[in-house]
C-alpha cells in the first residue's frame, strides 16, 4: 500500500526534476571545458575586431572621401561593446548548440535525451545556456582586457539592463532550439546557421546609434531576435532614460513580444523536428 503523501510525492518529483536539470547543466559545462582552448585562441580576434571596427563607425563620409582619421573614441568603443557582448552570447548559444547536438547524433548518444524526466527541448536548452553564459563572461572579460589599455571604456552599469539581458538569453535559447530542431531533421545545416547568424549580427547593429540604415532596414530589424534587446541595453546604459518606452528600437512591446515569440517558436520547432526525425527513423543517424 502506497502511503506517500501528495506533498512528499511532489517534493520527490521536484527533486528528480532538479537533479536531471543539474546533470544536463554539468554535461554542458563539460562540453564547454573541452573547448576552452578554442575560446582562448579566439579571444585576441574578438579584441582586435573591436579595435579595428571602432574607428570606422560613423565615418562613412570620411571613408568615401579618403580622409579617415584612425582614432579610438571612448564612447563609440563602449557602445560597440554593449552590442558585441549580447551577440557573443547569442553566437555561443546557437553555434555550440548546433555542434553539440551534431556530436551527439554522430556518437549515437542522442537517445539519452529521452531517459530524462525533463521535456526534451528543456534538456537541450539547459545543457547549453549556462555554458554559453559563462563562456560569454570569459570572452567579455578578455575583450575588455585587450581593449581597455588602448581606450577608456565607460559603461554605466545599472539594474535596468537586467531585463534586456534576460531577453537576450530567452531569444538566444529560442533561436538555438529552432536550429536544433532543423539539425535533428537535416543534420548538415552549418552554412544556413552561419548565414542566419550573419544576418542577425548586421541587423542588430541598427539598434545602436553608430551607423545609419534605411527605414525599411530599421523596421525589418524588429523581427530579428537581438535588435530590440540591444536597443534596450543601449537606452539603459548610455542615455539614462527609462527602458519602459513602449515602441521604437528597444521598446518594451517589441522587446518582450519578439523574445517570447522566439522562445515559443523554438520549443515548437524542436518538437516538430524531433517528431519528423522519429517518424523517418533518422533521429540518431548522420
Amino acid at each position: 500500500m502506497n502511503t506517500a503523501s501528495p506533498v512528499s510525492t511532489r517534493f520527490s518529483m521536484m527533486a528528480r526534476f532538479l537533479i536531471a536539470l543539474g546533470n544536463e547543466v554539468r554535461k554542458g559545462l563539460r562540453f564547454a571545458w573541452s573547448e576552452r582552448l578554442q575560446i582562448l585562441i579566439e579571444l585576441p580576434m574578438f579584441g582586435v575586431f573591436i579595435l579595428l571596427l571602432g574607428p570606422l563607425l560613423g565615418q562613412g563620409g570620411d571613408i568615401a572621401a579618403g580622409e579617415v582619421e584612425w582614432t579610438l573614441d571612448s564612447e563609440t568603443t563602449s557602445i560597440l561593446l554593449v552590442w558585441f557582448i549580447p551577440f557573443i552570447f547569442f553566437y555561443m548559444q546557437v553555434v555550440k548548440m548546433f555542434w553539440r547536438l551534431l556530436a551527439e547524433i554522430q556518437a549515437g548518444t542522442i537517445e539519452q535525451v529521452y531517459l530524462s524526466p525533463l521535456p526534451s527541448w528543456l534538456v537541450a536548452a539547459a545543457g547549453r545556456v549556462v555554458a554559453a553564459f559563462l563562456e560569454t563572461l570569459v570572452v567579455a572579460a578578455g575583450t575588455f582586457a585587450i581593449v581597455a589599455p588602448f581606450v577608456p571604456i565607460r559603461i554605466d552599469w545599472n539594474a535596468a539592463a537586467l531585463l534586456p539581458a534576460a531577453m537576450v538569453m530567452l531569444a538566444g535559447i529560442g533561436f538555438s532550439l529552432i536550429i536544433a530542431g532543423a539539425t535533428l531533421v537535416w543534420k548538415r545545416i552549418q552554412l544556413v546557421n552561419d548565414t542566419v547568424l550573419t544576418v542577425v549580427m548586421l541587423f542588430s547593429a541598427s539598434a545602436i546609434p553608430l551607423i545609419e540604415v534605411p527605414d525599411w532596414w530599421a523596421d525589418a530589424s524588429h523581427a530579428l531576435p537581438l535588435t530590440d534587446s540591444v536597443g534596450s541595453l543601449y537606452t539603459a546604459l548610455f542615455t539614462g532614460e527609462s527602458i519602459t518606452s513602449l515602441w521604437g528600437i528597444g521598446g518594451l512591446v517589441p522587446l518582450l513580444v519578439v523574445s517570447f515569440a522566439y522562445l515559443g517558436a523554438g520549443i515548437l520547432a524542436f518538437g516538430l523536428g524531433e517528431r519528423t526525425a522519429k517518424r523517418r527513423g533518422t533521429l540518431g543517424s548522420y
